[in-house]
């Protein structure tokens, strides 16, 4: 009997802490804790800055060009950053003609810091872009093998438009280079198409093999070569005014004249033929203003218009 006494004085210690546990603002006691873990009282929650995710591969976060309207002679600012996790990578800008699968240029930049702002001023030179719709390409890789990576928002691509150069003055004389039926063909033999690896530095013109070829104008034999993976059997002759005409992929044994040979205007020299790389007869035809690979500046321009001007004067 004596330890009811204590039984009760331990539940009467424990009935006020149970009381205060469960008064509210009205009783003047505690308030209960939330059961969502939030704060008392209404107070708010200290938020957290975000850190802002750095992309795995890297992106072109920045990229344009100006002018969008390039000419030969006229600088082309490339504007760029790129963000990722590596500290730096290599950058090359691809300038490819709108159909082709090979780029026209491509300038190598080397290794830029990323997360930085960069700009890279080129000037084209003339007869390096033929006129027409390239597609500017932003290209950038770590040194993990990891490339750009594109999206929507950050492609790392634009268009521009090369504009048509001043023309070179051309011979206004002179005589078709094919001797019989031909056609100037399409997109593909244009100056300028898309060859993988390069561009097309001439204009390919079909005709039957065996077709005669002759001199357009009075020129001097400086070439006859051949070269089994490329132009086959081919001829180098010089105008008196220093221009060079290359006739490509003539036909196994129709070339009837050598180095030092002098042709007058319309003079056969060769046939239409497929060898070197060709998957059919036709001839490839250039003309270098400054002389065929004469210089490092030196450069073959689209001769498509003087082909037309002699092909008028039949």
């Amino acid at each position: 009997m004596r330890r009811v006494p204590s039984l009760l004085c331990a539940l009467a210690l424990l009935a006020p802490a149970a009381s205060a546990t469960a008064a509210g603002p009205a009783t003047g006691g505690t308030p209960a804790p939330s059961l969502g873990g939030g704060v008392s009282f209404g107070q708010p929650l200290r938020e957290v800055p975000r850190v802002p995710r750095v992309p795995f591969r890297p992106v072109a976060t920045e990229f344009n060009v100006t002018p969008t309207a390039l000419e030969a002679g006229d600088p082309a600012t490339f504007a760029f950053r790129v963000d990722g996790r590596a500290r730096r990578v290599r950058v090359r800008i691809a300038v490819t003609r709108v159909g082709a699968a090979a780029p026209a240029k491509l300038l190598r930049l080397g290794y830029r810091r990323t997360r930085r702002h960069h700009s890279h001023v080129w000037t084209p030179g003339a007869g390096e872009l033929p006129a027409g719709e390239y597609t500017v390409s932003l290209q950038a890789f770590d040194d993990a093998g990891k490339s750009l990576r594109r999206t929507a928002e950050a492609s790392g691509r634009e268009r521009v438009t090369v504009l048509v150069a001043p023309a070179a003055v051309l011979p206004t004389a002179g005589v078709f280079p094919v001797g019989g039926a031909y056609s100037l063909g399409g997109e593909d033999a244009l100056f300028g198409a898309g060859r993988e690896g390069h561009i097309h530095q001439g204009h390919d013109i079909t005709a039957a093999s065996g077709t005669p070829l002759v001199a357009p104008v009075a020129a001097t034999v400086t070439w006859v070569a051949f070269q089994a993976g490329g132009a086959g059997r081919y001829v180098v002759m010089r105008s008196a005014d220093g221009r060079d005409y290359v006739f490509m992929h003539l036909k196994r044994g129709s070339v009837t004249v050598a180095e030092g040979a002098v042709l007058a205007a319309g003079e056969p020299f060769a046939q239409v033929g497929r060898s070197g790389t060709t998957s059919g007869p036709h001839l490839h035809f250039e003309i270098w203003p400054d002389g065929w690979y004469s210089s490092d500046e030196s450069r073959p321009i689209d001769p498509l218009a003087q082909l037309q001007a002699w092909a008028g004067s039949r």
